[in-house]
Formats: structure tokens, sequence, C-alpha cells
């Protein structure tokens, strides 16, 4: 597969870029703490959930690859991506509050499905159920829910070549109901 690194608006992350990961983690979070009565406490608990995050991804993925997006060369999000033999796991893509809606997710999204395309490899993502936001954008790109658990729906875009190799044991019987099923129970939440 192409390197993510040759689009230009993506850089390989670097120790320097420690602040401003941690700045972009702050904003998944800031609703969760701000009902805490004390600042600093609200901090400190930002603090352990960002290098909890951080110690959980480089376990889980010991391989993946950070990035941090760039838009216009200003600093605008990061992503994490992990790559396997048959897939490519994006496992974060978090944008700064000032950079979403302007496309930028899905920019990303169509260059990432095109260099996994080449090499025949599936995209997966999760998403927090609560997040209705990110599983519909995940939908209109052409992601799949194909599993959802307590907390996360598990997404899943296939290249055209392997959907053209087996779109009907993909969407036939059992399956094709699950995946209903999926969308509707997705819909609820």
């Amino acid at each position: 597969m192409g390197s993510l690194e040759r689009l230009p608006y993506l850089r390989a992350c670097v120790e320097s870029d420690d602040t401003f990961l941690y700045d972009v983690f702050c904003t998944t979070w800031e609703s969760e703490v701000a009902a805490l009565p004390n600042p600093k406490l609200a901090q400190h608990v930002l603090r352990i959930q960002h290098i909890a995050q951080e110690r959980r991804f480089q376990t889980r993925y010991p391989e993946h690859e950070r990035y941090v997006v760039l838009e216009d060369g200003e600093q605008a999000g990061r992503l994490y991506v992990n790559r396997t033999s048959t897939s490519l796991q994006v496992v974060d893509l978090t944008l700064l509050p000032a950079f979403q809606s302007r496309g930028i997710g899905t920019r990303i999204f169509q260059d990432i499905f095109a260099l996994a395309a080449q090499d025949d490899l599936t995209v997966t993502i999760r998403a927090p159920r609560r997040n209705v936001r990110a599983t519909e954008l995940y939908t209109s790109l052409g992601f799949r829910l194909v599993s959802l658990d307590d907390l996360d729906g598990s997404f899943e875009w296939t290249p055209p070549k392997l959907m053209k190799e087996g779109p009907q044991a993909m969407k036939e019987g059992p399956e094709a109901m699950k995946e209903d099923e999926l969308h509707a129970e997705a819909k609820r939440h």
C-alpha cells in the first residue's frame, strides 16, 4: 500500500507533537469532565485518560502509525492507523472543532480508500454508539456496520474489486438480515 505520508495534508508525528495530540484528545473528552467541580481535577483526569489511551493503542496496535492532519499548513487533528495483511484499521481520526464539517474527514477517507484499494485491503473503524455524527459520516462514505457491542459500532469498507468478487455472499441470506438488524439497532441508540 502506498504511504499515507505522501498525502500533502499528513505528516508523521514526532515527539514535539505530544502537546498538540493531547490538546486534540481533550476536545473529545471536554463534555465528560465539564461537570467536575475543580478545573485542576478535570485537567488531571484528562491527562490520565490521554496517557491511558496512548498506551492502549500502543498495546493493541504496536506498529500503528501516527499522523498530524494539516489544513493549509495548520495543525487540524490527528490520524492513527494500523496496517495488517488484509486491512487498514483507522484507530483514531479526530479533528479539532474548528476544522470539523469542512470536508477534511471525507477527503482523508477517500484517499485512504484509494490507497487501500491498490492492495485490496479493507478499511475498518470503530465509533462509539452514542456518536451519531460519526456513524452517519461513515455510512455516507460507504462503510458497512458489521458489529455492535455495548459501547461501539464496528464499520468496514471493502474495495470495489473485492465487492465484485463476492457481493452476493456478503449481502444474501442471514448475513444481509444481520446487517439490517445492526443498522436498525444503531438508529435506535
